[in-house]
Parts: structure tokens; sequence; C-alpha cells
């Protein structure tokens, strides 16, 4: 999906916490205690193109966009 719409999510049993979603959008992701990426904020319409450079990052493809 590439819209910009949807809600971000994290498969924790593929976050393998690289991290690298954190430096693609530092202020929608953070690391959990047990190193487990999550999306904390809704992305607002500027920030879904950071969305889709985390999703891109990721190599083990743990971020999707699933329709509300």
């Amino acid at each position: 999906m590439s819209s910009t719409n949807g809600r971000v999510v994290v498969d924790p049993q593929l976050c393998e916490g690289h991290a690298l979603c954190l430096e693609s959008a530092p202020e929608l992701f953070d690391l959990s205690d047990d190193d487990v990426a999550t999306c904390i904020a809704q992305p607002t319409a500027e920030q879904w193109p950071l969305v889709h450079a985390a999703i891109d990052a990721c190599p083990r493809g743990a971020i999707s966009i699933v329709e509300d």
C-alpha cells in the first residue's frame, strides 16, 4: 500500500531491533526495552514519506500500513 492513510504497525515477531526506522523517522518510531520497534504517533500528511522510507529501510519487512 502506498497511501497516506491507515495505521502504521510493526510486527514484533519480525522486528530484530535494527532501529533503521528510527533513523528514517525518529519522531514516529521508538524501541521498547526489549528492542522491538513501535510506532508511537500517527503520521501527519507530511510524515508519510518518512514512513515509506522506514518501511523500505527495514531489513526484516516488519513495518506495514494497515487500513483502518
